[in-house]
C-alpha cells in the first residue's frame, strides 16, 4: 500500500540552525509503502519500504543521496513518523540498490548510523516491483 508519493526537493542552505540534506540542491521522487502487517504469525524485518527515484530534470537539482541518506532519512523520519533502522531505502537509478541504517552510536542528541548499500536481493525486488513500475 502507497502511504505517501512527493517530490522532495531541497535548496542546500540551512534553516534555523538544521543541517540541510547536502550542501547542494537536489530532487527526489519519494514514495513511502507499506510492504505488510505484522502477525502473531509473521514479522517483518522491513515493514514499510522508501523509495527514491532522483529528479534529473535540472542538472542545477541533481545531487544523489548515496552519500547522504541518513541526513535524508532523518528528515523524512520526522516529517512521516518512520522508523529508521527499520526501513528499508531503495534508490532507483542504473541499478536498484538499497541502504539499511543501523544505530552505530549516539553523540548528544543525535544518533549516527553506519550505513551499508548493496544491489537489491530478488525477494526485495518481488516485493517493491508493483510500486516502482511508473517510477
Amino acid at each position: 500500500m502507497i502511504l505517501h508519493d512527493i517530490i522532495y526537493e531541497w535548496d542546500g542552505k540551512s534553516r534555523a540552525g538544521e543541517k540541510p540534506i547536502t550542501w547542494w540542491p537536489g530532487s527526489y521522487r519519494v514514495r513511502i509503502v507499506k510492504l505488510g502487517d505484522d502477525t502473531k504469525a509473521i514479522r517483518y524485518l522491513f515493514p514499510v519500504a522508501v523509495i527514491l527515484k532522483s529528479q534529473k530534470g535540472t542538472k542545477r537539482l541533481h545531487s544523489s543521496l548515496k552519500n547522504y541518506i541518513d541526513n535524508f532519512a532523518k528528515k523524512l523520519a520526522k516529517i512521516y513518523a518512520l522508523d529508521i533502522d527499520k526501513t528499508l531505502w531503495v534508490e532507483l537509478d542504473d541499478e536498484i540498490r538499497v541502504a539499511q541504517l543501523n544505530p552505530d552510536r549516539k553523540l548528544s542528541d543525535e544518533i549516527l548510523y553506519s550505513i551499508s548499500w548493496r544491489p537489491a536481493r530478488p525477494n526485495e525486488l518481488a516485493m517493491i516491483d508493483p510500486f516502482i513500475k511508473d517510477l
